[in-house]
């Protein structure tokens, strides 16, 4: 076999609809790791920090006894609150010192949604940008974020994400014209991007100089659609099934995985589909339905 893109597939507690470590509806983490490593994938991101063991010799043995390494792992917080950014830094301290520890790579910041852009998710003439000072406090924060991940050895990236103060063309944009490459770079998401209305092939060329970790996600065309339509918020288009396994949306594959070859892309690509932690689908079945439509794209036989 020859590799065309030298993209390693990593999986995410997320496909099992864990994005805060609290929540009560979580599925249990020792399963979302034998599921995992059922899967085939050998890599994670570890999901929210408190969601695993935070205990790096607790949390090691049990990685290493299922073969499973670590990219990384997102922060998924409230970037917007100033009055919550004590909190959002502890937060990406504790992250970063994890990731630290299990010779992760990758600090990924992603902004919570906010009740006024969850209402206006995947809309962007309807959406409020923030105001210029909002936007350069919630700057600030951002650097801050992206020291504390340089202190740790880490590379910060920033998600944009549906429903929050960065998820359009051009609120992506003046981010990364206004934040250093050195400081912060882009985690670049097939499924917010499309949710958004942004081209994922176009972006990886549009994004090229700061793409250094990368999310294959897929949406649902026909959810997209109607949650357009209709003025659906995140959260409703979320529990509708707007994110689906990779090969059954409207996302191109082939173009994306050309792109990044293209542009000599070396790195993970973590495989997410975003859904309520009580869904009534199958995590670890959608998860290898993804893995065996992306396999075949990323080698090729040899001639």
């Amino acid at each position: 076999m020859t590799t065309l893109a030298n993209i390693r597939l990593a999986a995410s507690p997320t496909t099992w609809g864990v994005d805060f470590a609290d929540n009560p509806r979580n599925p249990a983490w020792n399963r979302v790791l034998d599921e995992i490593e059922a899967s085939g994938v050998d890599t994670l991101e570890l999901g929210p920090v408190g969601y695993l063991p935070e205990d790096p010799q607790i949390l090691g043995p049990e990685l290493e006894s299922r073969g499973l390494s670590t990219a990384g792992t997102f922060m998924f917080q409230p970037i917007f609150d100033d009055a919550r950014e004590d909190e959002v830094l502890d937060v990406a301290r504790r992250t970063s010192g994890l990731v630290r520890e299990l010779n992760g790579e990758f600090l990924i910041l992603v902004d919570q949604p906010t009740d006024t852009r969850v209402a206006t998710a995947g809309r962007s003439g309807a959406a409020t940008r923030m105001d210029d000072a909002s936007r350069r406090r919630y700057l600030e924060r951002v650097r801050k974020i992206g020291t504390i991940a340089g202190e740790n050895g880490l590379r910060a990236v920033f998600h944009q994400h549906a429903g929050t103060n960065v998820e359009f063309l051009d609120e992506v944009e003046a981010l990364f014209a206004d934040v250093d490459h050195e400081c912060l770079g882009m985690c670049l998401d097939t499924g917010h991007l499309a949710y958004a209305g942004i081209d994922p092939v176009s972006a990886i060329d549009h994004f090229s100089d700061r793409i250094d970790h990368v999310h294959f996600k897929d949406v649902n065309g026909r959810v997209l659609a109607q949650a357009r339509e209709e003025g659906w918020d995140f959260w409703q288009a979320i529990a509708t099934g707007i994110f689906c396994p990779i090969g059954e949306g409207v996302v191109d594959f082939p173009g994306v995985i050309g792109s990044l070859s293209s542009l000599g892309f070396s790195g993970t690509a973590t495989i997410e589909q975003d859904r309520p932690p009580d869904s009534s689908t199958d995590p670890l079945a959608d998860l290898r339905a993804s893995v065996a439509h992306l396999s075949p794209l990323l080698s090729s036989d040899e001639s």
